[in-house]
């Protein structure tokens, strides 16, 4: 037996690693199922400005599909987790501080976005500017930073080609307001 072994208190897990839970693992496949279930029951009442013909989908499909996909992996996930000994987590790191606080940045910074975002658009000198662009640019630079990129070219080569590639996607080629 190491040193490792009896800082631990446990044969083969690492001293830094939090021990097997398994009620963690019911807790988090059962609040993945109530919050698919939630998502299941909103897709169900998005509105629609029209129909779609027999064939087609519309607004309210791949919410829907998405949401029933959760559903089936968190009621496969929640088997598991019952079925099964919980799994070992060598691979994770004990809860410290700055985990607490990239948490909180994180929920902070989202806010944030979802606020601009809801703003839509602003003009300025006569032009109408769309601000989703430059608030998902913003947004995915700031979570960057919070996770710790170290590099320049993770904020300018990540951040602006995947908001642009959201906007394009979204706004441009499927009409879809953001």
């Amino acid at each position: 037996m190491s040193v490792a072994d009896t800082d631990a208190g446990v044969v083969g897990q690492d001293a830094d690693s939090p021990p097997p839970n398994k009620v963690m693992e019911i807790a988090t496949a059962v609040l993945s199922l109530v919050v698919m279930v939630l998502v299941l029951v909103l897709s169900t009442q998005i509105t629609l400005r029209s129909e779609a013909s027999p064939g087609q989908i519309d607004a309210r499909f791949w919410p829907t599909a998405l949401s029933i996909a959760g559903i089936v992996l968190s009621v496969a996930q929640l088997g598991i987790a019952i079925g099964r000994p919980a799994p070992d987590r060598e691979d994770l790191d004990v809860v410290r501080r700055a985990g607490y606080l990239r948490v909180a940045s994180t929920l902070l910074v989202t806010a944030v976005f979802v606020i601009v975002w809801n703003i839509g658009s602003v003009v300025a000198f006569g032009f109408r500017i769309e601000l989703f662009p430059y608030a998902a640019t913003i947004y995915l630079a700031a979570l960057i930073a919070i996770y710790g990129a170290r590099s320049w070219r993770a904020y300018v080569l990540f951040p602006l080609p995947m908001a642009m590639l959201a906007y394009l996607l979204f706004s441009v080629v499927l009409r879809i307001p953001l």
